[in-house]
This record gives structure tokens, C-alpha cells and sequence, in this order.
């Protein structure tokens, strides 16, 4: 369901990013189930600027410094740490949220406007079941805090306990402020997790199918235009709306 879903699209390219692993995780009639609800937002017109609308209202109540408008096509990227700053901050924006998660993040769908950054995102959208998002939104919090109970019962919740140490490296298991992307390494890491989850017979939520298509978008973009580093805990708290904690 997956490979049908993308071949043939704009977004084939993701389909070099997933690992075989992943299908092994993921049970058949959920991997299909979440597709399906992939496929059918994409080819709502109407949802799409319902989606588009909504977070348009979110993006400018937030203030982060990027908002939904036109690009007119590809674009130079001026600022590479600048824009990869916004991108980050975007990423956490929609994950801290419960509005609709519009997933194209590609590099020719931003363009730099004064003193911020305009979005233009295709139809692709997910909105994460709430349980799913309250974990995920705990993992976060728990790992950029420094709580590492509280890093640990999200991870549970995930059931991802397998992938601790995917998750501790992914932004940033040591200098948080100076992480680099690379699609090579995001590709090697969520294999290698897949792999210990199924040694483990663990099992994924369907909703990982929408936010692994999410971070392989994200990791496309920090990567071309240099991976960094940049300064993930910073974009963390900015897209909390709360004031930069250093770590412990």
C-alpha cells in the first residue's frame, strides 16, 4: 500500500528512504488503513483548504517566524541556516499542535520573504490521533527538558522503547544546539531501529507511516541545503512559545 501510494508521484523519491524493515513493524491492516486515509486527504481539494486555512490561522498565531503563501517556483536559499532554522521550527509547530500536519516540506515549496518565511505545501496531510500525538508531544518534551523519565514513559506509550537510541540521536543526543542531517544517516538509523523493534516483536502505531514521510521531507531539505548545524533545542522552545532552557 505504501510503494502505491507514492510511485508515480511527486514523491516517489521517499521510496529510496524506507526501509524494508519498516513493513515488518507495522501491521498489513494498519499500513493499509493509514494509506488509505493518506490517499483519500490527498485527493480532497476541499479538505486541503480546510487544512491549508487552519494552519495558516495556527502558523500566524504562533509566531514563528514562517506563514502559509505563494512561492512561484523553486527558489535560492539566501540564508541556509536561517531557513533551516524556520524548517526546524515548522517540524515542532505541527508536532506540538493538534491541528492538521501538512507533510510537503520540500525545498521548492519555501521561499524567504523579508524577515520571514513563506510556505506553499502540497496536498499531502495527516491529523495524528490524539494518543499518538500526546506521546509524541512527550518524547519531546521529555528529551529537550531533561527528563528522562518522562523521555522513557512516552517512549513506552509509543511503544518505541526499542528505538531509544534512535530517538536520543535523531536531534541531537549530544550537542543539541549543533546537530547535522543527513538522509544516509536518517535512512541507517530508522533501518536499524525497525530491525530491534522487530527482534523485539514490537509493533508501531499506523500514525509512524505519516510522521516518518514528515522527517524524510524534513532531512531531504536540511540536507540540501548543507545539513547544518543548527540549533534543534533552540527551535524546540521557540515552536513551545516558551524561553530557550540550556541543558543540564
Amino acid at each position: 500500500m505504501f510503494k502505491r501510494l507514492l510511485k508515480g508521484t511527486e514523491f516517489s523519491q521517499l521510496l529510496d528512504m524506507v526501509s524494508p524493515a519498516f513493513f515488518d513493524v507495522l501491521p498489513p491492516r494498519e499500513l493499509w488503513r493509514q494509506g488509505r486515509e493518506i490517499q483519500r486527504r490527498y485527493g480532497d481539494d476541499a479538505l486541503y483548504m480546510r487544512c491549508l486555512s487552519e494552519r495558516a490561522d495556527l502558523l500566524d498565531r504562533a509566531g514563528i517566524g514562517v506563514r502559509i503563501g505563494s512561492v512561484g517556483g523553486p527558489q535560492q536559499v539566501a540564508d541556509p541556516q536561517a531557513r533551516g532554522q524556520a524548517l526546524l521550527r515548522l517540524y515542532f509547530h505541527q508536532v506540538l499542535d493538534s491541528g492538521p500536519v501538512l507533510m510537503d516540506v520540500r525545498r521548492e515549496r519555501f521561499i524567504a520573504r523579508g524577515d520571514h518565511t513563506l510556505w506553499d505545501p502540497g496536498k499531502m496531510s495527516i491529523r495524528f490521533e490524539p494518543e499518538f500525538q500526546a506521546a509524541l508531544r512527550e518524547m519531546y518534551a521529555g528529551f529537550y527538558r531533561d527528563d528522562d523519565d518522562r523521555f522513557m514513559a512516552a517512549l513506552d506509550s509509543l511503544n518505541l522503547r526499542c528505538a531509544e537510541k534512535t530517538f536520543r540521536n535523531q536531534f541531537g543526543a549530544g550537542d543539541q544546539r549543533a546537530v547535522t542531517f543527513s538522509v544516509k544517516e536518517f535512512v541507517g538509523t530508522f533501518h536499524e531501529a525497525f530491525l530491534a523493534c522487530r527482534d523485539r516483536g514490537d509493533t508501531l502505531h499506523r500514525n509512524f507511516m505519516g510522521l516518518g514521510i514528515y522527517l524524510a521531507f524534513l532531512y531531504d531539505h536540511l540536507e540540501s541545503i548543507g545539513g547544518g548545524p543548527f540549533d534543534v533545542r533552540a527551535a524546540y522552545f521557540a515552536a513551545a512559545g516558551e524561553p530557550l532552557a540550556e541543558a543540564a
